[in-house]
């Protein structure tokens, strides 16, 4: 899993204006829906869905947790995005889009880009954008067709 972390910071090097080079990696924890979802509401157990499992949650980066942050993320093998069937999970690009939106916000946290936001939510922008670009590098289904307007909708302040 190293690795793939590393491969995606030096993608979000090469097609962002965030510089990673000297950015440290975070911890990633692959869960369950479950898991994740327990994760998800830490803060607030009690507006967690009945049935004990968020579907809308695919990934939670925390800056605090961990030394260097903490990325929470659904595990690959609960992803179905079009991996090829002799590839790891993790290989999966939906999965990897996942991954790399956290670390957008990793990055974005590190320099302290979240410093000159309005709104900590504006950091969704980049995280979508350029998960939308990675997909489509990747001739990737994209599961937010809408991705445009769901980066407005979280980006809100």
């Amino acid at each position: 899993m190293k690795e793939v972390v590393m491969a995606l910071m030096l993608w979000i090097n090469q097609n962002s204006h965030y510089d990673t080079m000297d950015i440290s990696i975070p911890q990633v924890v692959e869960m369950s829906p479950e898991e994740l979802t327990d994760e998800a509401y830490s803060d607030a157990p009690q507006m967690k869905p009945e049935n004990g499992v968020d579907e809308r949650v695919w990934a939670r980066y925390n800056f605090e947790d961990g030394p260097y942050g903490t990325i929470y993320i659904l595990g690959a093998e609960y992803t179905d995005g079009g991996a090829a069937p002799d590839e790891p999970a993790y290989m999966d690009p939906v999965f990897q889009e996942r991954l790399l939106h956290e670390l957008i916000h990793h990055v974005q946290h590190k320099p302290g880009a979240y410093d000159s936001f309005r709104c900590r939510n504006f950091g969704e922008l980049d995280a979508y954008k350029l998960g939308g670009m990675f997909l489509k590098q990747r001739h990737a289904r994209d599961p937010l067709p809408n991705r445009q307007f769901w980066s407005r909708v979280y980006s809100r302040g």
